[in-house]
């Protein structure tokens, strides 16, 4: 009888072979009734499982938990705070160690704990155990976060008083768990509050955070509607917008679609006008996005930042061109030309002469084109571009051809292969074209 019970003991561990199979049997059961009990304790959760981070029963760490409205003392958050440091920890081990059940199971307690620690505490702790679950693609995990961070939001919303910390931390908190429309949500509450104690540049920063929580989202049409408001906000109080060097400027946190937390800095009228023209062009709409750049450069004549002048001419040229309206193209690549050369930018008013000429060639205006590349040829001389005198070279050749005066394309591609031959680069494709040319002038 002694030697079958030390037989059951062994057998249970799975560290020996009991040869009596009658006994084999019943020990495999009740080895079998105890892995059971052991997986009873520890269900799998899947998306029909109550939230785990909404029960309420007691926990070892805290075996009596105070009542709804009582709070602990500071010793017994102390305690608790460190403690459930603690079990951050513990989970972080496991996840390292490929546990992620495991681990998610232990923030899962950390996380039921953290809400005694009070609803700000316990939104930081959701932010940062909601960016882990999407690194490690635990959807289910997002999900749960998601629906406490819903059921905090509700609670803040039946306060009397607003606790804008808690709602920036929500916000911040849904961005991370990607649950677009909350975050959009809780800022319009931060906006309504902002608005109601008259704080503007506050009002400015969340109407930022809005737009580039739309735009991260790729919503250009409501982010471009957003950026409007922000900058004719910002229009409307300037003098609270002038960016001092030396003096420090608010900030706050923001993250996006697949995008962890960053700092954001405060919204400045150049910046809102900037993002504003490029939502109207990723929206299709460039007459809105002319719009906002016409305002952009307004703004930078009467700051005399006459540098950034050039290639927002070259920018709303684009759009017209574009819409088709190609006469109104040509005007604003003529006049990105000559501000450029005013502020010594010959790559931008050499790539104006060359927009300009393709129009011309488009339109078959074959010497219209070549007096801008004559010029284009000075540009790049003065500024001793051979790569650009080289390929300017060859858009002569290319008109000529198109004239079918053949010794001026030859002419144009002898020098080219000149300028080709100093920067050890394109020889063969200028030779090919002279020897086929000396070819047609031989016939």
């Amino acid at each position: 009888m002694q030697n079958l019970m030390v037989q059951k003991w062994l057998l249970c561990r799975g560290t020996a072979i009991v040869r009596v199979a009658s006994f084999t049997l019943f020990s495999l059961w009740l080895c079998a009734g105890s892995v059971a009990n052991a997986q009873t304790n520890q269900p799998t959760l899947d998306q029909f499982s109550p939230n785990p981070l909404e029960i309420t029963t007691s926990d070892p760490l805290l075996p009596t938990p105070p009542k709804k409205g009582e709070n602990l003392d500071p010793e017994q958050s102390q305690e608790l705070a460190a403690a459930l440091d603690r079990l951050n920890l513990e989970a972080l081990a496991k996840l390292q160690a490929a546990d992620a059940p495991g681990a998610f199971e232990i923030w899962n307690r950390e996380l039921r704990l953290r809400r005694y620690l009070g609803p700000v505490a316990e939104v930081e702790a959701l932010n940062r155990v909601g960016k882990i679950a999407w690194e490690n693609s635990q959807n289910l995990q997002l999900q749960f976060i998601t629906q406490r961070l819903q059921a905090i939001q509700k609670e803040v919303l039946s306060q009397s008083t607003v606790n804008v910390e808690l709602l920036q931390g929500l916000a911040l908190a849904f961005q991370q768990v990607r649950a677009k429309g909350p975050a959009v949500e809780v800022y319009q509450q931060i906006l309504e509050a902002a608005r109601s104690r008259e704080d503007i540049p506050a009002e400015a920063q969340t109407l930022k955070a809005i737009a580039q929580l739309h735009a991260n989202w790729f919503n250009y049409e409501k982010a471009a509607a957003v950026y409007e408001e922000l900058a004719a906000l910002i229009q409307n109080h300037r003098d609270l917008f002038v960016v001092n060097p030396g003096v420090p400027n608010r900030t706050t946190v923001q993250s996006g679609n697949g995008a962890a937390a960053v700092p954001v800095a405060p919204p400045t009228e150049e910046e809102s006008l900037k993002q504003l023209a490029y939502m109207y062009e990723q929206s299709r709409k460039p007459l809105l996005a002319i719009a906002a750049r016409e305002k952009l450069t307004s703004l930078y004549l009467s700051q005399q930042n006459l540098k950034a002048v050039p290639p927002l001419k070259m920018d709303i040229a684009s759009n017209y061109e574009v819409l088709g309206q190609l006469n109104l193209a040509n005007q604003y690549y003529q006049e990105a030309y000559a501000s450029a050369l005013v502020v010594q930018q010959f790559a931008v008013a050499s790539e104006a002469l060359e927009k300009m000429a393709k129009l011309y060639r488009s339109q078959k205006q074959w010497d219209a084109a070549l007096k801008i590349y004559q010029v284009q040829l000075t540009v790049e001389q003065q500024s001793y571009n051979l790569y650009g005198v080289m390929e300017t070279y060859d858009q002569i050749g290319q008109v000529y051809m198109e004239l079918k005066a053949y010794s001026k394309a030859l002419a144009a591609y002898q020098r080219g292969l000149e300028v080709a031959k100093q920067l050890n680069h394109k020889q063969e494709y200028f030779a090919r074209k002279i020897q086929k040319l000396n070819q047609r002038l031989k016939n």
